[in-house]
């Protein structure tokens, strides 16, 4: 916009929010009483559902109890002893400042990377309702970090390597369209699978050399960034590994996989299983014809 047609509209923006009356309430004096004290009820955990629009109401031993047996996974989860957040930022900053200085950051991205916050990201679990036993989701809030901003700016590079797959589905309604005219003949049947906890399980090493190489084979992504690979690379395991996180005062580092709740951990996983699904499908395909997949759902031709 010009300037003098933004100031026009901001000054009518400004207009209508004072005119405005507040809505009125949906909900009864008596639901308002209901919500007060179960917000003063310290024995339990009011928390979003892993999917849906739905509130669950958890004792909060029983919540803290689960959580706690999510994070006795030696394998995923170690207990740290004392803070890194100064040992990470000055090791991101050395980083940060070297690339600015190669003319590969300008002095504007590099302020936006800078982390100027010191914020140790906080875990919270939510409860999936649609499962038995209603197991937890952790999740990480990465907001503020000293990686959250880097992480946005590597998901934007990301971005441009992933979903090129000949099966890849850009969101549930264009899988429902792809579904739409599909028929389903006697002899065949929908396999659909699915990753237990994907980012978790992610293998960092493995997940960092397929984006490598996709980096190398397709040159999208320098239409975001003057950075190498190799610096992309750099700053994502530098990301990937910088992966604690406090829950109920006590630090803990993720030592497997990607976290979810990093900006940039749905692109690695992505990356990953895109690798995955080509490498199950070229070995699988001599054995079985397909005659199609749709992300994780698969036709599979003669099954009787």
């Amino acid at each position: 916009m010009e300037p003098d047609t933004a100031d026009i509209l901001r000054n009518e923006v400004v207009d209508i929010l004072r005119k405005a009356k507040p809505t009125q309430s949906n909900i009864t004096k008596k639901e308002k009483d209901a919500i007060t004290r179960l917000k003063q009820d310290i024995s339990i955990q009011v928390l979003p559902a892993d999917k849906g629009r739905a509130t669950v109401i958890i004792y909060k031993a029983d919540y803290e109890t689960k959580v706690k047996s999510l994070l006795d996974d030696e394998k995923t989860y170690v207990k740290l002893d004392k803070d890194s957040t100064q040992q990470y930022k000055r090791k991101l900053v050395s980083i940060l400042s070297r690339l600015r200085d190669e003319k590969k950051l300008s002095e504007q991205l590099y302020k936006e990377l800078y982390p100027t916050v010191e914020k140790i990201p906080r875990m919270y679990c939510t409860p999936k309702v649609h499962k038995a036993g209603y197991p937890l989701r952790p999740t990480v809030d990465y907001t503020g970090s000293i990686c959250y901003n880097t992480s946005r700016f590597l998901a934007d590079i990301l971005n441009k390597v992933v979903g090129k797959t000949e099966h890849h589905v850009k969101n549930s309604k264009d899988l429902v369209t792809t579904l739409t005219n599909l028929t389903v003949d006697d002899d065949e049947v929908i396999i659909s699978y699915d990753v237990v906890s994907l980012f978790t399980n992610t293998p960092i090493d493995k997940a960092v050399e397929v984006i490598k190489q996709k980096m190398e084979a397709d040159q999208a992504w320098k239409q975001v960034t003057l950075l190498e690979s190799e610096d992309v690379v750099e700053l994502l395991e530098f990301t990937l590994s910088t992966t604690y996180f406090h829950f109920r005062g006590e630090l803990y580092k993720q030592s497997f996989g990607t976290a979810m709740g990093s900006p940039v951990s749905p692109l690695v996983a992505d990356n990953f299983m895109e690798h995955l699904e080509q490498t199950a499908i070229a070995t699988e395909s001599k054995l079985i014809p397909i005659s199609i997949c749709i992300s994780t759902p698969i036709i599979l031709s003669n099954t009787s």
